[in-house]
């Protein structure tokens, strides 16, 4: 991993954790895999805090540790990287079961993420509390309607059972194992395969139409119903199945089903498979195929933004012809030659294609051999994907910068929505209270939070090309 996505890494830490853990998942990041001796040597914590906090980080699972020798016990701390850039998704997965399931299982979840893993009454006791405290009528919530949604969350698959289990103050080495009952985490892979799905059919209505949506939707319910994976192909599903998919989700699209499905097969996409032909045929959904175009859709999308739609329109070809020479490419793009020439030349020292040399003798004289321009998608996805994180480190830098210029103002304003909801709990009209900001300080606080939410959805739509693009590297890991 580049040093951008350990920046990330480490920064992501430090705002959940604070600066101890973030320090000591820099110590362990720059040293690969390392020891509780090593960590305490190079941090300069006591042993007492760095256990503490290797139980905090192992109970989230951002650190992991593996055990070696028969004689001689030796213990070494690793970063699970993948688990601890899924940080920035969190917001995603309480956004999902808020839709989903409402605001009780928005409460279970945010909690259970925030404590890593916890055991069932302790949770809900806690978040019991929460509901409690933020409602009038305590009544409405009680333990009762806590344990039906958290069975709920793990029918669904969002919650599940976890072996791990460190108590506070106790090193991980010794491996210890709680006797008070099961303990409970957050399973992300559920969510992403959610997210997954849902990047499916929005790519498909907006390639085709709502209705073609509609039916690899049903397609994809179905996969969840078997094995819900994220495996190279879903599921396959009949053509009597998908009907009675549609009558339950969308009985006007029924008559439409064999003809949408037609020409999902027919598309050059290759997303959705015809894989039978008895009783209707048989479909599934080609995940490997769906994450290729997904990710080309994605780097089109920033070579457009950065490069111009000039720029835009060579790498398409580019990218569609796989291999081509430069003439073609002007005569393709419809843009004179010396423009082409430049254009390319641009995208070549920006590393978004490639060259191939084809020599036609064995001199291999210039004027004798072939330059072909390539997408290097591979390389430029893993290159894009450090881009996209380290661009994701940038906002939350200026953000974090941003938020304590105002620091003052926030916490001025917290102070009196909080005065303010004291005094309508007690009766008092709103109106009627001492206004604690001045018409300067409500400006300048309202400037602080317009830059907050532009870099908020700026992270949010680079999540969305850190998805297609770790789809896409996954899946070609796996290959």
């Amino acid at each position: 991993m580049t040093t951008g996505v350990h920046q990330l890494v480490v920064s992501l830490v430090d705002d959940l954790f604070g600066p101890i853990c973030a320090k000591t998942v820099s110590t362990i990041l720059q040293n690969n895999q390392i020891t509780m001796k090593e960590i305490i040597q190079h941090t300069g914590f006591d042993r007492r805090t760095a256990n503490q906090c290797l139980c905090v980080l192992i109970k989230h699972r951002f650190v992991r540790y593996e055990e070696s020798g028969e004689k001689i016990r030796t213990v070494r701390y690793s970063v699970d990287i993948s688990q601890s850039l899924s940080l920035p998704f969190y917001p995603l997965f309480v956004n999902i079961v808020k839709q989903q399931h409402g605001d009780v299982a928005e409460v279970v979840l945010e909690e259970l993420l925030h404590q890593g893993s916890s055991f069932k009454d302790s949770l809900l006791e806690i978040c019991l509390v929460r509901l409690q405290s933020s409602i009038k009528d305590k009544h409405t919530v009680n333990m009762e309607t806590l344990n039906s949604i958290f069975e709920v969350l793990v029918s669904r698959g969002y919650v599940e059972k976890t072996e791990e289990a460190t108590e506070d103050g106790e090193p991980p080495t010794k491996k210890s194992r709680s006797s008070g009952g099961v303990m409970w985490r957050v399973n992300t892979h559920t969510f992403y395969t959610f997210m997954r799905d849902t990047q499916i059919v929005e790519f498909i209505k907006n390639r085709f139409d709502e209705g073609a949506g509609e039916v690899v939707s049903v397609i994809l319910l179905l996969n969840n119903q078997i094995d819900g994976d994220m495996s190279q192909c879903s599921s396959s599903a009949s053509y009597d199945q998908i009907l009675h998919g549609l009558k339950n989700k969308s009985p006007n699209m029924v008559p439409f089903a064999k003809s949408y499905l037609d020409i999902l097969t027919d598309s050059d996409l290759g997303i959705v498979k015809l894989v039978d032909d008895y009783g209707g045929g048989s479909f599934l959904i080609n995940f490997s195929n769906f994450y290729l175009e997904f990710a080309k859709h994605h780097i089109c999308s920033i070579v457009r933004e950065r490069f111009g739609p000039k720029s835009h329109r060579i790498f398409s070809i580019v990218l569609a012809k796989r291999m081509i020479e430069q003439k073609q490419v002007a005569e393709l793009a419809l843009i004179p030659y010396k423009d082409a020439k430049e254009l390319l030349y641009t995208l070549y020292t920006q590393n978004f294609i490639e060259i191939q040399e084809l020599h036609r003798t064995p001199d291999f004289s210039p004027l004798r051999t072939f330059y072909l321009f390539h997408v290097p998608i591979e390389k430029l996805t893993s290159k894009l994907l450090n881009v996209c994180y380290k661009a994701i480190y940038n906002l939350m830098s200026i953000r974090k910068d941003n938020l304590n210029e105002n620091s003052r103002l926030v916490d001025k304003s917290l102070r009196a929505d909080a005065s303010t909801l004291a005094a309508t709990q007690q009766g008092i009209a709103p109106e009627d209270l001492e206004d604690m900001l001045t018409s300067s300080e409500k400006q300048q606080l309202g400037s602080c939070m317009r830059i907050v939410k532009r870099l908020d959805l700026g992270e949010i739509n680079i999540l969305d090309s850190i998805c297609a693009l770790t789809h896409f590297g996954n899946n070609q890991n796996v290959h």
